[in-house]
């Protein structure tokens, strides 16, 4: 079976996000042929310039799959598929807010374009008021260790003494409200406790580093307004770290159960701030990592939960 992975490629020039490029090599390690599509640039006209790429290589390579991520993109594949056997698989990466353009039209080519179409979490599928497989992205274990705690604050530089929350996105991203989180750690440090907390950005760091970060952090704050399946929060849990997350995608269902984990309304500062005085009381790492295991999150499950979306529509 052939299948070219389709995704935007903004981040810089031919360079897709770090997940989609995890989920890729976990599809080859898994023994099926594939190959790299990255849409280069930003606006309509970098994707017309995508979909007429990606139709010369559909009709040289004949694929069985196209697999777009973002809606997009699905859009591109299937222009780009038109008048071919192969199919569509479309990955919903995101959420949406209520009574939107985007949120109608993607429904009409759920229904009447893609052949398959999955989504990241439940909340998303129910949204879009479709009954579709919800298969998260994954977490590669290999990538993210566990390193001593101790030992990863010496290596991230952290101050002995001194409690460390870190937020990982670029500051500038708006949907990231790092607004928020600064608003929620102001008010745990003016709070009775006094608890002095350092909120700590982490952001253009490799997946190495990310680790470190996670290992020596006290708490990892999410502060999104929305969020399809956020990786961060999985990766997080891989390194055992504490978590306070804004209720968005499927936070509240991957960390439950999870001592140390705390989930509060979007935009709720003030329950953010008790949720992270609650993470810091807490005081020791968590059992995340072995949830991950338990919920089949890691990126060999989700690969061969994808590989049998694929193997189904090869019987259609």
């Amino acid at each position: 079976m052939k299948i070219i992975f389709v995704a935007s490629g903004n981040k810089s020039v031919g360079t897709v996000s770090s997940f989609v490029r995890s989920q890729y090599e976990s599809l080859v390690q898994d023994g099926l042929d594939m190959t790299l599509f990255p849409i280069r640039g930003k606006g309509w006209k970098s994707y017309l310039k995508g979909m007429c790429r990606l139709r010369r290589t559909v009709r040289q390579e004949h694929p069985d799959i196209v697999h777009a991520h973002y809606s997009v993109c699905g859009v591109v594949a299937a222009l780009a598929t038109c008048g071919t056997n192969t199919k569509v698989v479309v990955s919903i990466l995101g959420s949406f807010p209520k009574k939107t353009f985007k949120l109608h039209w993607v429904r009409f080519f759920i229904k009447y374009v893609w052949d398959a179409t999955l989504t990241k979490s439940q909340r998303t599928a129910n949204q879009l008021g479709i009954d579709l497989p919800v298969v998260p992205n994954g977490v590669n274990l290999e990538q993210f260790t566990l390193l001593d705690h101790d030992e990863a604050r010496k290596l991230c530089g952290f101050d002995d003494g001194k409690r460390y929350i870190i937020w990982c996105s670029h500051p500038t991203r708006r949907e990231k409200r790092f607004d928020w989180a600064e608003e929620a750690v102001r008010l745990l440090n003016n709070s009775q406790n006094g608890y002095n907390a350092i909120l700590y950005p982490v952001y253009d760091k490799s997946h190495d580093e990310v680790v470190k970060y996670m290992c020596a952090a006290d708490v990892l704050l999410l502060t999104s307004e929305m969020e399809g399946s956020p990786n961060v929060i999985k990766e997080a849990m891989s390194c055992n770290c504490p978590i306070v997350s804004t209720d968005v995608g499927d936070v509240s269902w991957v960390t439950k159960g999870v001592e140390g984990t705390y989930v509060a309304p979007a935009g709720d500062i003030k329950a953010l701030s008790q949720c992270l005085a609650n993470a810091l009381a807490f005081g020791k790492r968590t059992q995340g990592r072995r949830q991950i295991i338990d919920y089949g999150l890691t990126t060999k499950d989700i690969a061969k939960k994808i590989k049998s979306i694929y193997d189904s529509l090869q019987h259609i």
